[in-house]
């Protein structure tokens, strides 16, 4: 994982990844610490207040914006092309859940915070928890 902005290379007990839709319900003024995305996903923020209100987040330093591994960019198209659902992922998606994946190997617990079925329906799988901003919910993968 390369860190864009900031560092998470220290063990956490919990990490939060979240997606374009995560940004403009502002969800990340209700987390304090251990928040993050991929670049892809900020370059979809396009409205001024979701917009300023991220910029805010990453300057004081709430959110960092991380880059996966490669090895973890592969495991999420092979799971992706297994659920037959590579092509309903656009390259942020991927890329986030590749980032939720590498988190998984460092952090106790990786909640993935999107209103897409098809990025929760892979975050389940890699052992990810799943939380929608629509209804609030979390779900976690049976086992």
């Amino acid at each position: 994982m390369t860190t864009t902005s900031g560092s998470s290379s220290d063990v956490c007990d919990e990490a939060y990844v979240l997606d374009a839709a995560a940004f403009f319900a502002s969800y990340q003024l209700y987390l304090t610490k251990n928040v993050y995305t991929v670049k892809e996903v900020i370059q979809e923020v396009k409205d001024s207040e979701s917009l300023k209100n991220l910029q805010l987040a990453i300057s004081a330093g709430r959110v960092e914006i991380l880059e996966p591994g490669g090895a973890h960019r592969e495991r999420i198209n092979r799971l992706a092309e297994e659920l037959n659902i590579l092509s309903k992922l656009s390259k942020a998606d991927l890329e986030l859940l590749a980032l939720a994946s590498d988190l998984t190997e460092r952090c106790g617990r990786v909640v993935v915070i999107s209103d897409d079925s098809a990025v929760r329906r892979v975050a389940t799988r890699i052992g990810a928890a799943t939380l929608t901003i629509k209804y609030w919910r979390t779900r976690t993968r049976q086992k």
